[in-house]
């Protein structure tokens, strides 16, 4: 079975990052009990300790989310081959939900035979 590649570096960002968020949020929950207790100076730099940590967080997932989908459409790309019986006349297009080998696509544009699926491939992105 083969690893994926960065899999590790996700995860240790991935748990880095809900670290940072849970601290900050512990943070801001101590900063109010600070605020109740009166010490206002503890209050004031938990309070802004927290939310920075809530913004770096945040901003780190979404970022991470916005990565893994450009991986994700980057990622093998499915195509059709559509094959005319009559006149030979082949087309590739996009692979679309619901093709399948000897689906019954329509008419040919050359000759007005009937296009069929041939077959159905997958390529991988250039490194």
């Amino acid at each position: 079975m083969e690893k994926k590649r960065g899999g590790l570096y996700f995860h240790v960002a991935l748990m880095f990052s809900v670290g940072v968020l849970v601290y900050s949020g512990w943070l801001i929950y101590d900063s109010i009990l600070s605020y109740g207790e009166g010490q206002t100076e503890k209050f004031y730099y938990t309070l802004i300790l927290g939310l920075i940590g809530v913004a770096l967080a945040v901003s780190s997932l979404t970022t991470m989310k916005r990565r893994i989908q450009i991986i994700k459409t980057q990622a093998t790309k499915s195509f059709t081959v559509e094959l005319c019986e009559k006149c030979g006349f082949k087309k590739i297009r996009e692979f679309k939900v619901g093709d399948y080998v000897h689906k019954k696509i329509g008419a040919c544009t050359q000759c007005g035979g009937e296009l069929l699926v041939n077959s159905i491939y997958a390529e991988s992105p250039e490194e």
